[in-house]
């Protein structure tokens, strides 16, 4: 009886909290969107805009706003390691657009837009 318990309160709990969570193992919840919101001030219409919106958030985040394009991300400390550190940078693609930035820490953000 002890280990019939036991396993239907496993059980419970895992139910419970994945019904809560969604977390369990490191899922999580979709919100249908892979890009994030731009903040306020900001512009995702340009590389550049899209660069200070990173730099202004602190951290990484594609934003949409480039219909037919690739948009790569890369952070460093210096302006041309955050360029060859963007996704994609080695793909052959042409760079059509490019904008750079500095977050408040001094590290730098490139975004690079291919086709």
């Amino acid at each position: 009886m002890g280990r019939v318990a036991l396993y239907a309160c496993l059980i419970l709990g895992f139910l419970v909290a994945d019904s809560a969570d969604a977390r369990i193992f490191g899922r999580r919840r979709s919100t249908g969107s892979s890009y994030g919101s731009v903040p306020a001030g900001c512009s995702n219409a340009t590389a550049q805009g899209v660069a200070e919106a990173c730099a202004k958030i602190g951290g990484l985040r594609h934003m949409g706003g480039h219909a037919g394009m690739y948009e790569g991300l890369g952070m460093s400390s210096s302006k041309q390691a955050a360029y060859n550190n963007c996704c994609y940078a080695n793909s052959g693609m042409k760079t059509v657009d490019v904008g750079y930035a500095q977050t408040k820490s001094g590290m730098w953000v490139c975004c690079r837009r291919y086709r």
